[in-house]
């Protein structure tokens, strides 16, 4: 009975010291090196050992923080907007990562534009409800390197965080009212931010929660829709593929006639997970009792079938459930290579790059073995 007694105190301790583990994303205080660093005009200063926070990585275990040379990290911030006037463009705050300092050094619209590249891809992160504006840098700091920074034979990209007032407010059904109408605002903003680039350069959103919403709205827009009495003056911008995790936005949304049914043909590539366990979005329909609406991260896109064949053949539909399973939480999409991977291949346009490949190798063989994209076998037949 002694015996039995001490391995019971020994059991309770050993559970004590469970419970104590934090989470996964606690895991991640490292990041909060990096992400409280100084922004210009707020007063925050960043602290020396910034470059030394760690992830783990697919790329390596312990691999460092970096931001690439090829790269340039922005960040773009709503958080002091309130709601838009049709006609009138309004001023953002910018800010563009420092990895030398490391800070947040304050910059402007007008420079980002500024920055335009064909060659590079601006991939745009936009994250979900219940962030505050440190964490949206952290977070987006996170996306990035999982993204591009850790790996070297990536393409040149120009990551831009986007962030909303999404901090958290009183009572549970409110906030998460009040967001997805902050939500619609804020497609708004973005689809005038982007309309603002060069043709010439691609863009790939990636919407995470109500970040999803955000998205979607903005491709809406820059297609020629209207959204809540809202257009831009003249519909154009660049090319755009967009990635949703977990997309708090109604599953027949994107079909054509409906909230945001100019998005689909707008944009050249679709990712969108579905993951029947998320505890959260499984309680969507609470947005609305009168339409009861489910999530399209929830059920994925319903309706494809009146979708046109070319617009359908854009969308590649991911089933996270084995891997995210009943969470929310962003870091289960983010550290996932099955999620990773696909991400990648829209964010960063590898399919439309390896169609063009293919076509100047049609085209013309010479021209496609010189540039090396075509190559001969000598093998004998």
């Amino acid at each position: 009975m002694v015996h039995l007694a001490a391995r019971k105190r020994r059991s309770q301790r050993d559970d004590a010291v469970r419970c104590r583990i934090r989470p996964p994303r606690a895991r991640l205080w490292l990041w909060g090196i990096v992400a409280s660093i100084a922004v210009v005009g707020l007063g925050d200063v960043a602290p020396a050992s910034a470059t030394e926070a760690t992830s783990n990585t697919a790329a390596a275990p312990c691999a460092t923080f970096r931001v690439r040379p090829q790269d340039a990290v922005w960040a773009v911030s709503t958080r002091g907007l309130g709601c838009p006037a049709p006609g009138w463009t309004y001023p953002l705050t910018v800010w563009q990562y420092e990895s030398q300092s490391p800070r947040w050094a304050s910059s402007t619209s007008d420079a980002f534009a500024a920055s335009d590249d064909p060659e590079v891809v601006t991939v745009v992160y936009i994250h979900g409800n219940r962030i505050d504006r440190s964490l949206a840098l952290q977070d987006g700091l996170s996306v990035y390197f999982q993204l591009a920074g850790a790996w070297d034979h990536e393409r040149p990209i120009r990551f831009v965080v986007w962030t909303w007032p999404s901090d958290q407010i009183r009572g549970p059904l409110k906030d998460v009212r009040a967001k997805a109408a902050r939500s619609d605002v804020d497609a708004y903003y973005l689809a005038q931010f982007l309309s603002r680039l060069s043709p010439e350069v691609k863009v790939g959103l990636l919407g995470y929660s109500y970040g999803a919403r955000i998205a979607c709205g903005g491709v809406h827009l820059l297609g020629g829709g209207r959204l809540d009495g809202l257009a831009l003056p003249i519909a154009n911008g660049p090319e755009t593929s967009v990635a949703l995790w977990a997309a708090a936005e109604h599953d027949d949304w994107l079909l054509p006639g409906r909230t945001h049914g100019a998005a689909l043909p707008t944009a050249e590539q679709w990712l969108i997970t579905r993951n029947c366990c998320d505890p959260v979005l499984a309680h969507y329909r609470m947005l609305d009792k009168c339409t009861d609406p489910v999530a399209l991260g929830h059920s994925g896109l319903v309706g494809r079938n009146l979708l046109a064949p070319d617009v359908n053949q854009r969308i590649d539909e991911l089933d996270v459930t084995g891997v995210v399973g009943s969470s929310h939480d962003m870091q289960r999409y983010l550290y996932a290579r099955s999620v990773l991977d696909p991400t990648r291949e829209v964010l960063f346009w590898r399919s439309a790059a390896s169609d063009l490949a293919e076509a100047t190798a049609a085209a013309d063989p010479t021209e496609a073995i010189e540039s090396g994209q075509l190559t001969l076998s000598t093998a004998s037949p």
